[in-house]
Parts: structure tokens; sequence; C-alpha cells
């Protein structure tokens, strides 16, 4: 009896076996070049330089500034100067077994103003960076800013009395408080007559309410620009965003993101305290809330 050949194309055994063989040859050799020799190949990086950087890199004399550092020597304790004369570090200033510094801090030396270079010394490496002291300090910046906030909030208030319809905005925060009391009481009632009413009349309401309250954001439009502009020209004339601009006489009420443990103020807080507290008086002087 003639047995039936084999399909046209159809591998024989033998051939599928080297098929395997060839394909678990070529994943070992890829395996191999991939884990053994493209490393042997491929360029070593670089290695990495001992760098020191300083928190706040600006600030005036008497202020905290805090060294940290990275790629320095394994567990050794550090030195540090200010320009040529040596510094007294606090904390534990001490680098831990992969060579970063953290926790050491010290304070600013009586110093005119200018850029000073502080250098970490930790028996191997020497790493510095720049720190400035500002030309303007307390208290000079404390009147710089405070005058700074208290005329782009005059600004920010003619704008509005310009840009704001205040009358229309008055009578409309007075009728929202009628229609609210209204609704209120038709509520409690189970008036659904009048709740009906009131339901046809709260749309045209609300769209005079959106109409105000773009006029709104038109203000905000209007001078976010020059507001931001004016607080970047400000910080980089005084020294940096956290340079220290006052100080504050309540140390201990509990205001610890505000005013740091020594007292100090940096500029973002005072421009923020001194623009809130001064729009708030120029608004009500002016009479533009409503």
């Amino acid at each position: 009896m003639q047995t039936k050949g084999r399909g046209k194309g159809q591998p024989s055994g033998s051939s599928a076996s080297r098929l395997l063989i060839i394909i678990l040859i070529a994943g070992i050799l890829i395996y191999l070049l991939y884990y053994t020799v493209a490393p042997i190949l491929s360029p070593k990086p670089a290695p990495q330089k001992p760098a020191i950087a300083l928190n706040p890199a600006a600030d005036i004399t008497g202020s905290n500034v805090s060294i940290s550092g990275q790629y320095l020597a394994p567990n050794s304790t550090v030195t540090a100067k200010y320009g040529t004369a040596s510094l007294a570090l606090g904390g534990p200033c001490k680098t831990d077994s992969k060579g970063v510094l953290s926790r050491c801090t010290f304070i600013v030396p009586a110093s005119a103003s200018g850029s000073y270079n502080v250098t970490v010394n930790d028996g191997t490496n020497t790493p510095s960076a720049r720190f400035t002291v500002p030309g303007t300090a307390v208290p000079e910046s404390t009147f710089l800013v405070t005058l700074t906030s208290i005329g782009l909030g005059l600004a920010t208030q003619l704008v509005t009395r310009r840009v704001v319809n205040l009358d229309v905005e008055r009578r409309m925060k007075a009728e929202l408080s009628e229609f609210n009391k209204e609704k209120r009481e038709a509520t409690l009632a189970k008036d659904t007559a009048k709740l009906e009413k009131l339901k046809r009349r709260e749309l045209a309401m609300r769209q005079e309410q959106s109409k105000v309250q773009l006029a709104r954001l038109k203000v905000s439009g209007i001078t976010i620009v020059p507001l931001f502009g004016v607080y970047y020209l400000m910080a980089t004339f005084l020294g940096g965003y956290s340079v220290t601009v006052a100080f504050a006489p309540f140390v201990h009420l509990g205001l610890p993101v505000l005013v740091a443990y020594d007292g100090s103020v940096s500029l973002f807080w005072w421009y923020f305290l001194s623009s809130f507290v001064f729009s708030t008086i120029l608004s009500r002087l002016l009479h533009t809330t409503t």
C-alpha cells in the first residue's frame, strides 16, 4: 500500500530541528552581544564632579543658609570658607556613604553687598558656590517692597474702577441677595408656584451675573502681567525670591511658613502680605468692593 507524500512546502522533521537549533544559537549570540560585548564597547560615563548648592543663594548678613552637596568623599566631615574666612557650621555637616551632604548650615557673616565664594572641603574635594549679599537690605528693602505693593494695588483698583461697572455690580449683588431670600422662603413654605416663577427668573439673573464676573476677569487679565513683571524685576534687584526683606516682631506666634525661626520674612511672603493688606484697604477707600 502506497503512503501519501508530504504536502508541498511542509518541512520534514530534520529540517524543523535544524531551524530550531539555528534560532536557539542566534538567541544565544544576541544575548552574549547585548550583555557582554556591548557594555565593553560602549563608552563609560564621565565621573560626576563634586558640587554644592546654597539655599538661599542670596540673602542679607545674619541670615541662615543651608549647604547641600553630592559626589563628595563618602563619610567625611566637611569644613567651609566664606571667601577666605573660615565658617562656623551648624548641623552634622558630614557626608553619607554615597557622598551626599545635607543638613549643614551657616550664618552669613557681616559683609558688604556683593558676591562671595562659599567653598566646602571634604579632605579631598573643594567644590564651591556663589553667595550674594544684596545691595538693598532691611529696612530699605522692607520699604521698597511695601511701597511697590501699594503702588501696584492702587493701579489695580484704578483699573477696576475703569473696567467694572460698580453700580451695576452692586445692584446685581442686592438683587441676588433678595432672590436667594425669596427662594429660601418659598422652599420652606413649599410654594411650588412661586418656585417655578423664581426658576424662570433665575436664568436671566445668572446671565447678568456672568457679565459682571467677566468684567472682573478682564481686570485680572490686564494687571497680571505687570504684577509678575514688577515682582520679577524686584527679585532680580534685591537678590532672589527667597531673600530676606523684613523682620517680623511676632516670631513665636505660630507662623512658621510666613516667618522663619529667626524672625526673617522672605521677599515672596512680605510682598504677598503687603499686597493683601493694602489691596484690602485701598479697595475700601476707593469703594471698589461691592
